[in-house]
């Protein structure tokens, strides 16, 4: 369920915000359906025509929050012009949110650690939409001629792997909270990524 069909159901909203706090300082396994229950006023029995599982409204608040961050991302990249300003500045917001879910979130992280299908869906979600934006910047660039000429089979590639490494810094960063010693050096890691493709 999007962010947008969320604001258009009260109750929803409501469920996911007191969810959100109580998944924040509690943790996953500690929150229980009851406690959701019981800060929204509502019976076990009503919260479940909402949602079955604790699992679903997890997923629904990382959603959410994914959402906003998706938004924040593209208003960011929107204030520029080129390619490679837009890139490093969708680079350095995606890792900055990291930052803010390491305080915002860090009760997760054990979590997550003991049971990684938490966030499988979630996962495969985010990387259908980074590939996408990370393709559509590609063409963006090429077509302003400040990215080289590809093919449709290197832009696959490309983005794919420049996704995969992205997220796989970002898992490690928000696990083990070592965020100080990347995030000083963010705009020289995004130049790295452009580097073999843009144009000489």
């Amino acid at each position: 369920m999007s962010n947008s069909q969320v604001s258009k159901d009260p109750v929803r909203e409501e469920i996911l915000s007191k969810a959100a706090e109580l998944l924040g300082r509690f943790g996953f396994k500690k929150t229980t359906m009851e406690d959701i229950a019981r800060a929204i006023g509502k019976s076990k029995s009503a919260l479940y025509y909402y949602y079955k599982t604790k699992e679903e409204i997890f997923e629904a608040v990382v959603a959410v929050d994914m959402d906003e961050n998706r938004r924040l991302t593209e208003e960011m990249m929107a204030t520029v012009e080129t390619a490679p300003e837009k890139f490093r500045l969708m680079f350095t917001t995606v890792f900055g949110n990291i930052r803010e879910k390491i305080d915002k979130f860090s009760v997760f992280r054990a979590d997550v650690m003991e049971n990684p299908a938490l966030m499988e869906n979630i996962g495969k979600e985010r990387d259908s939409y980074m590939e996408t934006l990370l393709h559509d910047l590609i063409l963006y660039g090429i077509k302003r001629g400040e990215i080289r000429a590809m093919s449709d089979e290197e832009i696959s590639v490309w983005t794919k792997v420049t996704n995969m490494t992205m997220r796989a810094i970002g898992q490690r960063l928000f696990l083990e909270d070592n965020f100080a010693y990347v995030e000083k050096h963010l705009d020289f890691l995004a130049g790295t990524f452009l580097n073999g493709i843009m144009k000489k």
